[in-house]
């Protein structure tokens, strides 16, 4: 689900980035950590918008209770509820030079222009939302500059043009069936479960 995510923001992006410039060029927005684990810098993100996840947070303002799946037979299945989740992601301009610095505040600040213009996205849109994705939801996510120094100072980068996005809901669930239910029959006094 995650990666589903990304996909599609990384491609929603580069399309209206295109729009926004005229010009077609794909893979202006990357979906990367900035850094390799050895702490150098990844190659393939200079002079591009990445989109990195920095948190995930359980959403626990919609519980469900458990789900019974049918078989498309006379017997279903009862599996656990979705798990239902807040994705925080850092869209930064990661632009190489002092020269390119006014290109990234550009570009950044096309990118705030999407998600304002739209913050909700569902399936049938202009960008394909692929299953299981239905609906994302962005919010620009404020945070004061000493959070701001102790998220980049985590990522172990230096400081670029950047913003934070919440984006609701992604929800995961596992169809795993924990126990069979066989269905019900029958009207009134007599109804019965079917063997």
């Amino acid at each position: 689900m995650i990666a589903e995510a990304l996909k599609f923001i990384t491609e929603l992006l580069d399309y209206e980035l295109n729009l926004a410039f005229g010009e077609k060029r794909e893979g202006r927005v990357i979906a990367s950590n900035l850094l390799s684990l050895d702490g150098s810098v990844m190659d393939k993100v200079n002079n591009k918008i990445v989109v990195t996840v920095i948190n995930l947070e359980q959403e626990t303002t919609r519980k469900h209770i458990t789900n019974y799946m049918n078989d498309g037979g006379r017997n279903y299945g009862k599996v656990a509820p979705p798990v239902q989740f807040n994705l925080y992601v850092l869209i930064s301009a990661n632009y190489d030079s002092s020269d390119n610095y006014l290109e990234a505040n550009r570009m950044l600040s096309s990118v705030i222009g999407v998600f304002q213009a739209h913050p909700y996205f569902s399936r049938g849109g202009k960008i394909k939302m692929e299953p299981p994705l239905e609906k994302l939801t962005f919010e620009i996510f404020n945070v004061g500059i000493n959070e701001l120094s102790h998220i980049w100072s985590g990522i172990g980068a230096k400081y670029m043009p950047s913003i934070i996005y919440k984006i609701r809901m992604l929800s995961i669930q596992e169809d795993k069936v924990h126990k069979e239910v066989p269905a019900v029959t029958g009207l009134g006094s007599d109804a019965k479960p079917n063997s």
